[in-house]
């Protein structure tokens, strides 16, 4: 797709838009600090020609009592009146009155004094001595009366014009309210010297700015634009012949400056630039030779350790995968059959990256087949392999290996580790399996290798990984960890509903890797592989009709149950059932199987012996010395089960027992 081309803007045009941007910023700053600073002026005249004017009234009152002659001496309050029309006209005051305030919601008015003649006449007419005011009070003289002795002021906007009210009260020797004084300093004639001042600062101001303009504009493209704009046109020749000529006309200058020093950089860089160039252009040639001997190294490692590998059979369920960080890495799996009835699981980590880690596990892994193919067990096998290594490793690597080896028969699973993670026990509810953490093959020449075994029940397995899974991080640097892994691994298995997979398992462990390390790199190999035991309880299997076939049937059981005391109530009752047949059914053929579903464990008898019913036949109770007799058995099936199912198919006794495990 193509990119769309940007508009160019010159950087002196950038530069005046900036210019312009603030210029206009701090006008308006200016106009808004002005406006309040006129406003704070008229609030604090206001004030002092308020307090004179309180001053002039308890210096004409003098007393308490001379405050009540105002409302009986007219000539009392002309004379105040002068008094306060000079304050007026002297000060550039608009209205300046004396006023008390009744029953807490009117004003009644005593002196009303204006600096205009007129006005002077008009307001005593309206507010002349005696008349009064209905009209809300004012918040100024709301806080006044509240206490606000010092004064208080607000700029209303009504009738009678824009002004600043400054209110102060007139007190008695003992702090009460005689009346109040109120001021009215008009805004207008503020807000037009206001105006004319800002005028005459923008004239002065825009002069001086258009010879700022001219004078930075004519040095910026002098020293800046132009040896900007010559240096990016040699840039472009450089970019486009990969070389370019020494300028030969410099520009000279009285002092450096960052331009010159830009110019000496980049004379400096083109030098080094094609000195890479020259360079880079001879280790191509060896380095795609050296990526295609790599890409060859990792083909010949997928031969050896496969992306994935699934083998499956009747029995068991085997699915592993490894996904190098490097081209070639050092973890590796192998899955083999050891005999018809033995399958055998590797995993492995080598210490290091790289085609030295690869060649490492190449040997390790393929002498370690070679001995356990031969027969050895797995703590021979691994023993031999470390004094193979030992003897033979001048770059003291090591490498950590887990080894599995599962009877597909009867789910004994037979497993030895050297210094390996220790693997999950996949089941129900999985866990790290408590095993012997041995010691890596390649630190010491001698070693000891426990070897453990476990026996498996139907859909029980394991899931074995490098620490290229628990150690994966993410964008912000968490590690997936072993927690995570144990509930991924739960998930899977309960979503299945018991019918799990190996594949499913460890691609769902893969997926949940890859989503939680997102973009991150991550720097180990990623190897694991699972391992499930299939049996399949279902198939009907011929016994003899002897006590010791039913070992057999014991075992299936402890392997399906395991050992313990629900499970030997079971064999107990399957035993007495087993024996009724031996001994009392005239049979000469007896099958047995059994299938779990969900919690319910099912055991199936069938024979051709004569018709009997366990399930309905009448037990008569027995003394001690009859117990041997006979019918004892029968009622211990009965007791140790949580159902009997009896029926007469095909000439064939059928019996099934039921229990919850």
């Amino acid at each position: 797709m193509t990119e769309k081309k940007k508009r160019r803007v010159s950087i002196l045009a950038r530069i005046a838009l900036l210019f312009s941007v603030a210029v206009i910023i701090s006008f308006a700053l200016t106009a808004i600090l002005s406006n309040r600073y006129l406003k704070e002026s008229a609030a604090n005249q206001a004030k002092e020609v308020a307090e004179v004017a309180a001053t002039a009234v308890l210096t004409s009152i003098g007393k308490q009592d001379n405050f009540q002659s105002l409302y009986t001496d007219e000539e009392y309050r002309d004379e105040l009146h002068d008094t306060f029309r000079y304050i007026c006209q002297s000060a550039n005051i608009r209205y300046l009155y004396l006023y008390t305030i009744e029953n807490g919601d009117s004003r009644r008015y005593i002196i009303t004094a204006a600096q205009d003649d007129e006005e002077d006449k008009k307001m005593n007419t309206e507010f002349g001595f005696g008349s009064t005011n209905t009209t809300p009070l004012y918040e100024s003289e709301l806080e006044v009366l509240g206490g606000d002795y010092d004064g208080t002021h607000q700029f209303i906007d009504n009738a009678y014009g824009n002004v600043c009210m400054f209110i102060i009260p007139v007190l008695d020797d003992d702090d009460n309210i005689l009346a109040m004084i109120g001021v009215d300093y008009s805004m207008e004639s503020i807000l037009e010297i206001a105006k004319e001042n800002r005028r005459s600062t923008l004239l002065r101001g825009v002069i001086v700015i258009a010879i700022a303009y001219v004078i930075a504009f004519t040095l910026i493209r002098t020293l800046v634009v132009k040896p900007i704009g010559k240096l990016s046109k040699r840039m472009e020749e450089f970019a486009h012949y990969k070389s370019i000529e020494p300028e030969r006309n410099k520009r000279r200058t009285v002092f450096d400056d960052e331009i010159t020093d830009i110019e000496k950089s980049f004379d400096i860089m083109t030098a080094d630039i094609t000195k890479y160039i020259t360079d880079i252009e001879k280790l191509t040639g060896e380095r795609v030779q050296a990526k295609t001997e790599l890409e060859v190294a990792r083909n010949i490692q997928f031969g050896i350790v496969p992306m994935e590998h699934s083998v499956s059979g009747n029995g068991y369920d085997v699915y592993g995968c490894e996904y190098s960080a490097k081209d070639v890495g050092g973890d590796f799996y192998d899955i083999f059959e050891l005999d018809d009835s033995r399958i055998c699981l590797v995993e492995g980590d080598v210490s290091g990256k790289g085609v030295s880690a690869a060649l490492f596990m190449v040997m390790v892994k393929t002498t370690l087949k070679e001995r356990l193919s031969a027969g050895a067990s797995l703590k021979e096998a691994l023993c031999s392999v470390n004094r193979d290594v030992c003897a033979s490793n001048p770059e003291n690597m090591f490498a950590t290996v887990f080894c599995a080896v599962l009877d597909k028969k009867t789910g004994l699973l037979r497993y030895a580790n050297a210094g390996h993670n220790p693997p999950v026990f996949v089941k129900e509810k999985p866990e790290f399996m408590q095993v012997d953490s041995g010691i890596a093959i390649g630190l010491f020449d001698d070693i000891d290798i426990e070897e453990e075994e476990l026996t498996l029940k139907k859909g029980e397995g394991i899931f074995v990984y490098t620490d290229g899974i628990t150690e994966a991080i993410n964008p912000v640097k968490e590690q997936y960890g072993e927690e995570r892994l144990i509930g991924n691994i739960a998930n899977e298995y309960a979503d299945s509903n018991n019918g799990v997979n190996a594949r499913k398992i460890t691609s769902c462990i893969v997926d949940t890797v890859r989503e939680f390390a997102g973009e991150a790199e991550q720097f180990d190999d990623m190897t694991c592989a699972t391992l499930l035991f299939e049996h399949d309880e279902g198939d009907k299997t011929e016994l003899t009709l002897e006590l010791a076939s039913f070992d057999s049937v014991k075992k299936t059981i402890l392997n399906s149950l395991g050992d313990n005391e629900k499970t030997r109530n079971t064999i107990l009752a399957c035993e007495e059932m087993f024996a009724n047949i031996v001994f009392y059914s005239g049979a000469d053929n007896v099958r047995f199987s059994c299938e779990r579903v969900g919690s319910t464990y099912s055991v199936t008898f069938s024979d051709n012996g004569k018709p009997f019913d366990p399930v309905r036949a009448k037990l008569k109770e027995k003394d001690f010395e009859e117990l041997d007799t006979g019918g004892m058995g029968i009622k211990l099936a009965r007791m140790n089960s949580d159902e009997m199912l009896y029926s007469r198919t095909d000439d064939r006794n059928v019996l099934t027992m039921r229990f919850k495990c």
